[in-house]
């Protein structure tokens, strides 16, 4: 298994942390796969400790650990992807609410910057994952929310590698109305964009799996 290279200065638990985070989120590291430790510290450059401090930091999001049967890739079923929506649905639409509202004509612009380098990516590549997640985290910042955006974020990362295994492509039509709502600062037109944006990716998302292809990809990818 090969880990994406982290290049920034931190620490080798940070560094594991979004080593590990990063070949989940873009299918090299697939649902259900065991998680041989020994293994990885050798591949990653680091010690055991560090690795299970990064393991448990991801434990129940990304990750499950078992005492007794080790430690894989948390995988979701329908319902569990049905019930993240919903919760998302409910946040977002709130965050980013209290977010626009807040926006200065300097911050709206800053978004809107990063909108366009986030529709100029491909969407299943890990990059364009990593620059929307940056778009989000920055836009959903501004709400003053930090306990809300944080479990946005982590709720988007739980069904984002999904989206990545999936291949589903983004809605630049969506991404290019949520920037005119953010240009115009209107909190009520953006979390109507925000809300059909998950529904449709959520239906997308479902319909899939409901078809056995996302099972057939990941199945691939372990052999």
């Amino acid at each position: 298994m090969k880990f994406p290279v982290t290049t920034k200065a931190m620490s080798a638990e940070d560094a594991a942390t979004i080593s590990i985070r990063n070949a989940i989120l873009s299918g090299s590291l697939v649902p259900g796969q065991r998680l041989a430790q020994a293994e990885m510290a050798t591949q990653l450059g680091v010690s055991r400790i560090p690795l299970r401090d990064a393991l448990r930091r991801l434990d129940g999001d990304l990750v499950t650990i078992d005492g007794r049967r080790g430690c894989w890739v948390s995988s979701l079923g329908a319902s569990e992807i049905a019930e993240i929506y919903e919760i998302r649905i409910a946040l977002e639409s709130r965050c980013v609410r209290l977010a626009v509202a807040n926006l200065t004509e300097d911050d709206a612009q800053y978004l809107c910057g990063l909108a366009e380098d986030m529709d100029l990516q491909h969407p299943e590549v890990l990059s364009g994952y990593e620059t929307r997640r940056t778009f989000y985290a920055e836009l959903y910042s501004h709400a003053g929310r930090p306990r809300m955006t944080k479990l946005i974020l982590q709720l988007r990362d739980n069904v984002g590698r999904y989206h990545v295994l999936q291949n589903v492509q983004h809605s630049v039509d969506a991404h290019g109305e949520l920037r005119r709502q953010i240009m115009e600062r209107d909190p009520e037109g953006a979390a109507e964009v925000v809300l059909a944006h998950l529904v449709e990716a959520r239906d997308d998302l479902l319909a899939t799996m409901g078809t056995g292809e996302l099972v057939a990809e990941a199945d691939t990818e372990q052999l």
